[in-house]
């Protein structure tokens, strides 16, 4: 059921307290299957990327570039220095790495 719904680093975990009825293997199994099934339905899916920290230096010159990295959910700015070196911090969302970085190479900025 959670492979038909497309999801992973999941549990569903159900829980029954015996009543008195035997449903036997196949009732029992079939119980935790639907159980499992109907709560994935009602269950709201929240997306959860993990991010890596990737600080970038660009002169002045270069810093539209910079802002051009920004593609969030996958890279988001989330600090920025300037000074004699301009410093930008990103979090870049660890299956989008090193496409990224390919990125920063390509406009020839450097990572800190």
């Amino acid at each position: 059921m959670i492979e038909g719904a497309d999801l992973f680093d999941v549990a569903v975990v159900v829980v029954r307290w015996f009543g008195g009825v035997k449903l036997g293997t196949g009732g029992l199994s079939r119980a935790y299957r639907e159980t499992g099934t109907e709560t994935l339905k009602r269950a709201e899916i929240i997306d959860h990327y993990l991010y890596d920290r990737v600080t970038v230096n660009a002169p002045f010159d270069r810093i539209s570039d910079v802002y051009r990295l920004v593609s969030p959910p996958d890279v988001v700015l989330v600090k920025e220095n300037f000074g004699d070196t301009n410093e930008f911090a990103f979090d870049v969302r660890q299956s989008k790495r090193d496409e990224f970085v390919k990125s920063l190479a390509a406009r020839r900025l450097t990572l800190r």
